[in-house]
């Protein structure tokens, strides 16, 4: 009995079988459920979906009669920010160029700005179109006035007309008498002014022949005058002092001038016999130079001999002369051309002036190494003391066009400074007759290449180096009186160290 009752293997299946398909009965059920449930939803999504078209067919709608009021010609509304090529954008770039000043990020607020402007400009307009009518009344009146003015006007000009006409009726008489009149001189001026052009004429011929025949006895006299100079020699130079004493063992002398007259040292005097015919006639005349060693007194120096002339001997009594010192008195002098002062083909323009600086003399005029004139207007006075010629540059011998301008320059400098110098009765001096008068001795002598002078000394035997001279022996070194030699013998002194 109790076997029957325990469960199989069929029980097994079929309670399997019943559970399953309890499950697919109630899985189709849900199905069926959800499946009529979307069907109502997608009814739904419809309507909806219906709506929204409806509503955006009406939108659409609105936004074309809105475009259309704007009058907007762009599809898209809006688009990036700047974009005017939508509606948005085209819009307030319209609203800031019709608006200008007046324009606002809206359109009412625009327009409404736009037409509180209108009813100003209105207004305005108004006020001034009143203005206008009342000026044009006062001008209605004015014209009345100015209207009856003028017509007083014509009749005073129409009196003042026959009474111009009268006037001008007389004047034209009175003007025609002087146009006759007139006629007249003019015929008297003609022919005096032919006379005169005639007169005039003749005078400029005889001006002309005047100037030439004046020009020849100029170049005549001057030509007398330098000829009688050479000849005669007449100078109306003074000497400036005295030697007193000529100390021979050390080749000095002694002079009647110092302190008082303002002598200075360093200075150099022209030494002349006392038996001479006038100081300054010529280089020939000087017999010696002496340049300033020492003030001793108001009216005593000591100067040493520089130069002399072996045949006539400096002696006490002789005179000495320069024409760049006066005691107590600054002298001028006008200087051009170049300065060469020992012949070494080299300008010596400042030592020269160091040496007319040191007699206390003045240049008033002078042609620098260029041409040009310093000062630009000086001139050649009365009071200039000579006029000093050195060498002047030759245009024939110019190389390039700057040497050949400054020949010209100097040609011209030289004939206008001794036409000023004639004039005010100046002696024109060459340099190296300057030089004589006032002592003036080359100190140095500069070896030129291509020149034949024997400057160099041999070293003796107890000498190490060569030693090379000068060339220049001391003006002041006369053993026995006689001529100082000009060339050394190149053999060295028997006192030289390493030969005692």
């Amino acid at each position: 009995m109790a076997a029957a009752t325990k469960p199989g293997a069929l029980h097994y299946a079929l309670a399997l079988f019943v559970i399953t398909a309890a499950v697919e009965g109630l899985v189709i059920y849900g199905s069926v459920h959800q499946i009529n449930d979307g069907k109502a939803e997608i009814a739904k999504v419809g309507d909806e979906n219906q709506k929204l078209n409806k509503g955006y067919q009406r939108a659409n709608d609105q936004i074309q009669t809105l475009k259309k009021l704007i009058g907007s010609k762009f599809e898209e509304i809006d688009g990036a920010a700047g974009n005017q090529a939508t509606v948005a954008g085209g819009l307030a770039n319209d609203l800031t160029t019709y608006g200008k000043e007046v324009a606002s990020p809206t359109v009412i607020e625009t327009l409404r700005r736009l037409r509180e402007t209108l009813d100003t400009v209105s207004a305005d307009r108004d006020a001034k179109a009143a203005k206008i009518l009342a000026l044009e009344k006062d001008l209605l009146s004015l014209k009345g006035q100015y209207q009856a003015q003028v017509d007083n006007y014509s009749t005073e000009a129409k009196s003042a007309e026959q009474a111009k006409r009268v006037a001008i009726d007389e004047f034209d008489e009175k003007n025609n008498a002087k146009d006759r009149q007139n006629q007249a001189i003019r015929s008297e001026l003609q022919s005096a002014r032919l006379e005169h052009d005639q007169e005039k004429e003749l005078r400029e011929r005889e001006r002309k022949e005047t100037n030439l025949k004046l020009t020849q006895f100029e170049t005549l006299v001057r030509h007398l005058s330098d000829k009688i100079d050479n000849l005669e020699k007449l100078s109306f130079e003074v000497p400036k002092g005295l030697i007193t004493n000529v100390e021979h063992s050390n080749h000095t002398v002694l002079l009647n001038i110092g302190e008082a007259d303002f002598l200075r040292p360093r200075m150099t005097f022209s030494v002349y016999s006392k038996e001479n015919h006038g100081v300054g006639r010529g280089a020939d005349d000087i017999k010696g130079k002496i340049e300033v060693l020492k003030i001793i007194g108001p009216h005593m120096s000591v100067a040493a001999v520089i130069d002399e002339d072996l045949t006539r001997p400096i002696v006490a009594q002789d005179l000495i002369y320069t024409p760049i010192w006066n005691p107590g008195r600054f002298e001028k002098v006008s200087i051009i051309g170049d300065i060469d002062l020992d012949n070494d083909g080299r300008n010596d323009r400042e030592q020269f002036h160091q040496i007319l600086e040191t007699a206390g003399c003045t240049i008033d005029n002078e042609v620098d190494d260029d041409g040009n004139r310093i000062p630009a207007d000086g001139k050649v006075t009365v009071e200039t003391k000579f006029l000093v010629k050195g060498s002047i540059p030759d245009k024939g011998e110019a190389q390039t066009p700057e040497e050949k301008e400054r020949a010209d320059k100097f040609a011209i400098a030289y004939k206008n400074m001794e036409d000023e110098a004639r004039r005010n009765g100046v002696r024109v001096i060459k340099l190296n007759d300057f030089l004589a008068y006032i002592g003036f001795h080359n100190k140095r002598r500069t070896f030129m290449p291509g020149q034949n002078r024997r400057y160099e000394l041999k070293a003796g035997t107890a000498a190490t180096i060569d030693r090379l001279s000068n060339g220049n022996v001391s003006g002041v070194f006369k053993k026995g009186r006689k001529a100082p030699q000009d060339v050394s013998t190149g053999t060295t002194s028997g006192t030289t160290p390493g030969n005692e």
